[in-house]
């Protein structure tokens, strides 16, 4: 793979990141301060902050693409499973899908970090 392509698979990474970071936040306003939304929207600040990063070129935001997204999809599908099904439990796993595997990719190919 090229490194455009790889470039562009990064950018989807952090597009997808930033989206869930804000949409993460974005549960309070439907569920309010139900705990598990308050609970998810603390990782969407995490994520947001994930997404800034994967726009830079560092191994260290691959890693954090790549693990914190992982726990975040267990626990949004135990949140779908046992405490509050709704469709941005959904949608975030899917989004996790596609971001834990261009982040693994990516750090495997062992790039050098530009700063």
């Amino acid at each position: 793979m090229t490194t455009a392509k790889a470039l562009k698979l990064r950018r989807l990474a952090a597009g997808l990141m930033l989206l869930s970071g804000i949409t993460h936040v974005a549960q309070l306003a439907f569920y309010g301060a139900e705990r598990s939304a308050m609970g998810a929207s603390l990782f969407g600040g995490i994520y947001f902050v994930i997404g800034i990063l994967l726009l830079g070129r560092t191994r260290t935001a691959l890693i954090l693409g790549a693990l914190l997204p992982a726990i975040g999809g267990v626990l949004g599908v135990y949140r779908f499973l046992h405490l509050h099904p709704n469709p941005f439990s959904v949608f975030h796993v899917t989004l996790d899908l596609v971001v834990v595997p261009i982040c693994l990719y990516l750090h495997a190919r062992k790039m050098p970090d530009s700063h």
